[in-house]
């Protein structure tokens, strides 16, 4: 049954430098007197209310607002201007302004009469689209603070949680929950974690109001999770569509014994793992693939996704959500290789997407073969396997109908225990704030003098989409780079 749209919620994701220009903007005529702007965001509707993504300003010019006023006032102009920009993508049209220095964000009567009609107007020029309104002002302690709705379809839905993406994360609440937000108050002294806050502070007690997202819960993915929740996080979503098999027995935390003859779901040890350390834990379980759309509704409601997959499928994916969604991940993998019995390569990889920066295909991460291995049917891949052998008797060459099936990387625990840790300490850094990668990619491979680190840096091809599809959310659908193939299961956990 879906949520009553009371419970619903709005969620909103802007990135720290779109966040600091907003700010410049709506803030200019500070502390005394209003200032606003229209907006374009991207936006996808879910069963717990509406994710929204932060695009852009549709700014005003000279004359839009009426700057003798103290309050925000409109131009007919720049309102038509505003609601002919529907046209012109998918995108939904909001307004967000400040209010006066120590006083609430709650909406005054003029507030309410111009969202009412700002959301019948962009809903009739947008065919339906939501309208999102924002408030925003400083405490008299010069704290950010902000309330908001969101109307979907008719129903009003509260903007209830802020998320900014920059060198550090960071989750606000609407008021009258505002003091959540403010670095500290969410803070208490636990001797857990005691060591971690003689270093960085109260800013660890972010990670208890934290939520993070785990696809791919084997070798990679259980060590983040113990790392993580011992750490202090306490919100998870882990997603794998796969049962425990006795190949995963040396590298899965939390697998015991049992687990050989019984075989469950992947998901379901790393939550009694999670449960065993911390029974008030939020932990949501996925039994499906990154690619589902019930997966992506979840995924949303985190701070950080974190990819633990040995599949290009998944890091497609992944890349795409963080620029449409402003969604951000730290992606690992793990390579070994041997010959004559002794190791020869002990390579762990980790990169990090934001809307800000390369996506996944600008940094030459997907082997678009073994992509387009895992998307095919069975029967497909018979087809093209036969065709190859038949070429090959005519003496032709066989790889323009098959390349081969994709070898099986061969991880072992220490490894991937390795990566998954380090991957773990990014995210703690990352959400703290205390800490970052200091490489949007890079590899070590533990045999090689120095651990062998080296940065790979690449900047965006400039026929990539990522550099137009910014916080498109859904409008940006068409620009994918993979999508559900129609021959895989649905979602099949809860």
């Amino acid at each position: 049954m879906d949520p009553s749209p009371n419970s619903k919620l709005c969620l909103f994701r802007i990135t720290a430098g779109d966040r600091e220009r907003l700010n410049a903007l709506v803030f200019k005529r500070y502390p005394y007197r209003e200032w606003g702007s229209f907006f374009r965001f991207g936006y996808r509707i879910t069963d717990w209310g509406i994710h929204v993504s932060f695009v852009d300003t549709l700014g005003p010019g000279p004359g839009d607002l009426k700057r003798n006023s103290v309050i925000v006032e409109f131009d007919p102009g720049y309102i038509l201007r505003a609601q002919l920009a529907l046209a012109e993508t998918e995108l939904g049209i909001g307004v967000i302004h400040s209010h006066p220095r120590s006083c609430s964000t709650f909406a005054s009567s003029l507030d309410e009469d111009m969202d009412g009609y700002f959301s019948r107007e962009f809903a009739t020029y947008g065919t339906g689209r939501p309208y999102v309104s924002l408030r925003v002002a400083q405490n008299a302690n010069r704290e950010f603070v902000f309330s908001g709705e969101a109307w979907v379809n008719g129903a009003q839905i509260p903007v209830a949680e802020w998320l900014t993406v920059g060198d550090e994360l960071q989750r606000e609440w609407a008021e009258p929950e505002a003091h959540r937000s403010i670095e500290g108050q969410s803070f208490s002294q636990d001797e857990r974690t005691e060591r971690h806050a003689e270093l960085i502070g109260e800013r660890v007690g972010r990670l208890k109001s934290a939520a993070v997202a785990v696809i791919g819960c084997g070798g990679l993915g259980s060590p983040v999770v113990h790392v993580l929740v011992r750490a202090g996080v306490r919100r998870f979503v882990l997603v794998d569509p796969d049962h425990f098999s006795p190949s995963n027995y040396e590298r899965m935390h939390g697998s015991n014994w049992r687990d050989l003859e019984a075989k469950p779901l992947k998901i379901e040890i790393l939550r009694r793992l999670i449960l065993e350390i911390e029974p008030m834990a939020e932990v949501v379980t996925l039994c499906g693939n990154v690619l589902d759309a019930a997966v992506l509704d979840e995924i949303l409601r985190c701070d950080l996704v974190l990819g633990c997959t040995d599949s290009q499928h998944s890091r497609a994916a992944l890349g795409d959500y963080a620029n449409h969604y402003l969604l951000p991940c730290i992606d690992a993998a793990v390579l070994l290789r041997a010959k004559g019995g002794r190791i020869t390569e002990q390579v762990g990889e980790l990169a990090r997407y934001t809307a800000d920066e390369p996506c996944p295909w600008c940094l030459g991460r997907i082997n678009q073969k073994a992509l387009a291995y895992e998307l095919m049917t069975v029967e497909e891949r018979e087809q093209r396997a036969l065709a190859a052998a038949e070429a090959i008797q005519r003496g032709v060459d066989g790889t323009q109908y098959w390349g081969g099936k994709p070898p099986r990387e061969r991880t072992v625990g220490y490894m991937t225990t390795t990566v998954g840790a380090i991957q773990a300490g990014y995210a703690e850094g990352w959400i703290s704030g205390a800490s970052k990668m200091p490489h949007q990619r890079l590899q070590f491979d533990l045999g090689m003098p120095l651990l062998g680190v080296v940065p790979v840096e690449k900047q965006r091809r400039p026929e990539c989409s990522c550099n137009r599809t910014k916080g498109w959310g859904d409008g940006a659908r068409s620009d994918r780079s993979v999508s559900m193939p129609i021959h895989w299961p649905k979602l099949g956990g809860h």
